[in-house]
C-alpha cells in the first residue's frame, strides 16, 4: 500500500517528465512559429434572439431586440446598414455588447404595426471580418404580424449594372412631392446584385421608388442622387416563409444563386438633368485643345467666337453626357499664348429660367515648366512669366487638379528617350481581336483630331494556311461619335485559318499640330479553337425604330460585341468561351444616339434599356462549349 509520502514523489516525477518533454518540444521548435488551424471563413452564428422572432405585441416605446452570437462580432456603417421598415425620424441605435448586438429605438413606434429589422452588411465576426449578410427580423406592435413581400433588382438605366445600397421606398398613397418630403410606408436597401426584398407587407397597393440616398436620411435630394420608379402598381401576393431564396441569407460571391432569386419588379435610377444651367468650369489643355465644363447637358449655344481664329477653323465635340465640350484649333499657323472666347448660351438666371447670356473666357496656354530653372521654379515671379501665366497655373487641367508649379512640386517625368528625339510623335493606338475585328473592325484611335489621313498609306494583305499572300480591299472611316477615333473594314469577310497584316507607314496621319505617327505593323487571325461557341439572335420586332444589341458578361460590365439594328435581322455572335453572358438591348426612339433620362416627381421615365429574358425570366444565358445557341428576340414585346 502506497502512502501519501510516496504518492507525492510519483506526482512530482510525472510532472518533471511532463516539464521536460514541453520544454524539449519548444526548444525544437525555436525556427518557427506554431502553424495554427484552417483559417476562419464561417460568418457568425446566432445563437439566441430576444424577443424571440416574429415578435408580437412589441413595445412601441423602449423595445430592444438582442441578437447573441457565438463569437464576438463587430458593428461597421451600422447608421447606414441597419434599416427599419417602416422607417422612423430617429434611427435605431445599434451597439456591441460581449457577444451580443443590441439595438434600441428612440422614436415611439406606430400602434398595430409590423416593422422589419434589416441589418445589411452591418455584422460581422472580430477575427477574420466573415459578413454576417442581409440579416432580418420581423415583429409587430399589435396582435396582426403582416407577412407579404415584394423582391426586385435596382438598376442603372443605361448600363444595367446593378446598384447597390440603394434605398427602395413604397408609398400606398404617394404625391407628387413624397419622396422628397415624406418618409416611405416601407423601405430595404439593395445588396452587392442590386437585390432587395421589402417584408411586412400588407395586400394592398404600393408605389416602389428607389433612391441613392447618399446623405443616409431616406428622402430623394434632388439633382445630387440617383433616383428612379416602377411605372406600374404592385400589390404582393407572396407570403414570407423560412428558407425561400428572397430571404436566404446569400454568399455574395455565389453568381448563380445570387442571379437566380425570384425578382417582380425590376427598377432603373438614373440621375435628373439639373435645371440651373450656366459654366462651371474652363480651361486650356495644350496650345491647340481647351474645354469648357457646363453645370447641366446640352447647352443650347447661339454663338462661340474666338478671337483672331475663323470659325472653320475651330473644332468642337462634346463628351458623352453632353455637359463638357472639347475645342481645338486646326491652324498650322502660331497660337496666340492667350485665347480671348466670346460664348453666347442660354443660362438660368435668378428666376430659374433660361435666358440668353454672354461670356467672354480667357484662356492662357499652359507654360512648359521644363524650361525654368531651378531659381525659378522655386519663385515663379522671377520667370518672367505674364501675369496671366501666373493666375493661371494650376488651373489648366479639366479634372481642377493643380499644377505641379503650383504645388511647389520641382520633380519632373523624365521623358522618354524616343520622345526626345521626336517631338512632333503623333501617338498612335491600333486595337484588333480576332474575335471581335468581323464586327468592330480595326480601331485606330489619336489624342488629336486629324488633319490628314492617308488610305494608301496603309497595307491590308491576308495569308493563307498554304503561303499565298493578297491584298484585302478596305475602307478608312471616322467614327460618327468620336472625331478622334478611326476604323479600318475588310471590304471582304473575314476567313478563319489566313494570317491578316496591317501595316501603317510613317506620316500616314497628321494631326492639327503637324505631327505624324510612327510605322506600325499588326498581325491577327479569326480564332480556330473548335471548343467556342456562338450565339445567334432572330431579331424581329423593331419597327423601324433604332436598337444597340450588346452581348455582355455576367456582372454587365464588359462589352464583347455590339450592333446598332433599324430592322430585323439575325446577328451572330461568335467565338465566345463557355461562361455566363446577357443581352442588354437598348431603344434609341429620338435617333440622338443616347438614352434621355426622365423626371421623378412627374414620373416621366427615361428611355429604355433593358436585359433579354429566357422563357423561365432569367437574364443570365450559361453557355456550354463547342454549342451554337439561337434566341428569338421580339423587340417590340421586349419594349412594350
Amino acid at each position: 500500500m502506497k502512502t501519501a509520502k510516496d504518492i507525492r514523489n510519483i506526482f512530482l516525477a510525472a510532472l518533471a517528465i511532463a516539464a521536460y518533454i514541453i520544454v524539449t518540444d519548444r526548444c525544437a521548435n525555436t525556427s518557427k512559429g506554431p502553424t495554427g488551424g484552417p483559417k476562419d471563413t464561417i460568418p457568425p452564428v446566432v445563437v439566441s434572439v430576444s424577443p424571440d422572432m416574429p415578435a408580437k405585441a412589441f413595445p412601441v416605446t423602449g423595445g430592444k431586440v438582442v441578437l447573441t452570437f457565438d463569437e464576438y462580432v463587430q458593428l461597421k456603417n451600422q447608421y447606414q446598414e441597419v434599416l427599419l421598415s417602416p422607417p422612423t425620424k430617429k434611427k435605431p441605435q445599434s451597439k456591441i455588447k460581449k457577444k451580443s448586438v443590441v439595438v434600441t429605438f428612440d422614436d415611439t413606434l406606430r400602434e398595430n404595426q409590423t416593422y422589419s429589422l434589416l441589418f445589411g452588411q452591418a455584422i460581422s465576426d472580430v477575427n477574420e471580418g466573415n459578413q454576417f449578410n442581409n440579416y432580418s427580423l420581423t415583429f409587430t406592435t399589435g396582435d396582426v404580424l403582416d407577412s407579404l413581400i415584394i423582391s426586385g433588382t435596382v438598376m442603372d438605366y443605361q448600363t444595367l449594372l446593378p446598384q447597390k445600397g440603394i434605398v427602395v421606398a413604397l408609398y400606398k398613397e404617394p404625391t407628387d412631392s413624397c419622396l422628397i418630403t415624406t418618409l416611405p410606408d416601407a423601405v430595404a436597401r439593395t445588396d452587392d446584385w442590386g437585390y432587395f426584398c421589402v417584408q411586412g407587407l400588407k395586400g394592398t397597393s404600393y408605389y416602389l421608388f428607389a433612391l441613392e440616398d447618399k446623405n443616409n436620411n431616406q428622402l430623394y435630394d434632388r439633382g445630387g442622387e440617383k433616383a428612379g420608379f416602377l411605372d406600374t402598381v404592385i400589390v404582393p401576393d407572396v407570403v414570407a416563409k423560412a428558407g425561400m431564396p428572397q430571404l436566404k441569407m446569400m454568399d455574395m460571391k455565389d453568381t448563380l444563386e445570387c442571379l437566380s432569386r425570384p425578382s417582380q419588379a425590376d427598377i432603373y435610377i438614373f440621375k435628373e438633368t439639373l435645371s440651373s444651367q450656366y459654366i462651371e468650369n474652363s480651361g486650356r489643355i495644350n496650345e491647340r485643345e481647351c474645354y469648357i465644363k457646363f453645370r447641366a447637358a446640352n447647352p443650347q449655344i447661339d454663338t462661340f467666337r474666338i478671337k483672331g481664329v475663323f470659325d472653320d477653323r475651330i473644332i468642337r465635340q462634346f463628351n458623352p453626357q453632353g455637359d463638357s465640350l472639347t475645342f481645338w484649333i486646326n491652324d498650322q499657323r502660331p497660337v496666340d499664348d492667350t485665347l480671348f472666347l466670346r460664348i453666347n448660351y442660354m443660362k438660368t438666371d435668378s428666376t430659374g429660367t433660361l435666358a440668353p447670356h454672354g461670356e467672354n473666357i480667357k484662356l492662357v496656354k499652359p507654360f512648359d515648366k521644363s524650361l525654368l530653372t531651378d531659381s525659378e521654379k522655386a519663385d515663379p515671379n522671377r520667370s518672367g512669366l505674364t501675369d496671366d501665366y501666373l493666375k493661371n497655373l494650376g488651373n489648366t487641367r479639366r479634372d481642377g487638379t493643380n499644377d505641379l508649379l503650383k504645388d511647389g512640386k520641382s520633380e519632373l517625368k523624365k521623358p522618354d528617350k524616343k520622345d526626345v528625339e521626336r517631338k512632333d510623335l503623333l501617338k498612335m493606338k491600333l486595337e484588333v481581336d480576332g474575335k471581335t475585328v468581323e464586327n468592330r473592325g480595326i480601331e485606330l484611335t489619336f489624342p488629336t483630331p486629324l488633319i490628314q489621313a492617308s488610305k494608301d498609306s496603309i497595307s491590308f494583305t491576308s495569308k493563307t494556311p498554304r503561303g499565298v499572300i493578297s491584298n484585302v480591299g478596305f475602307s478608312l472611316v471616322r467614327d460618327s461619335a468620336d472625331i478622334l477615333t478611326y476604323k479600318i473594314l475588310s471590304d471582304e469577310p473575314y476567313k478563319v485559318g489566313n494570317e491578316y497584316k496591317i501595316r501603317i507607314k510613317t506620316a500616314a496621319f497628321i494631326d492639327i499640330n503637324s505631327f505624324t505617327n510612327d510605322s506600325t505593323l499588326k498581325t491577327f487571325s479569326l480564332p480556330t479553337d473548335d471548343k467556342l461557341s456562338s450565339i445567334t439572335l432572330e431579331i424581329s420586332g423593331t419597327e423601324g425604330e433604332e436598337y444597340i444589341v450588346e452581348l455582355v458578361n455576367e456582372k454587365r460590365d464588359k462589352v464583347f460585341l455590339m450592333h446598332r439594328i433599324n430592322k430585323d435581322c439575325t446577328l451572330l455572335f461568335p467565338y465566345l468561351n463557355a461562361g455566363n453572358y446577357s443581352f442588354r438591348i437598348t431603344q434609341d426612339l429620338n435617333h440622338n444616339g443616347k438614352l434621355d433620362v426622365g423626371d421623378i416627381v412627374k414620373r416621366i421615365p427615361p428611355e429604355k434599356a433593358r436585359l433579354y429574358k429566357l422563357a423561365d425570366g432569367k437574364s443570365l444565358i450559361q453557355l456550354q462549349q463547342q454549342t451554337d445557341l439561337t434566341q428569338s428576340v421580339d423587340l417590340k414585346k421586349m419594349f412594350e
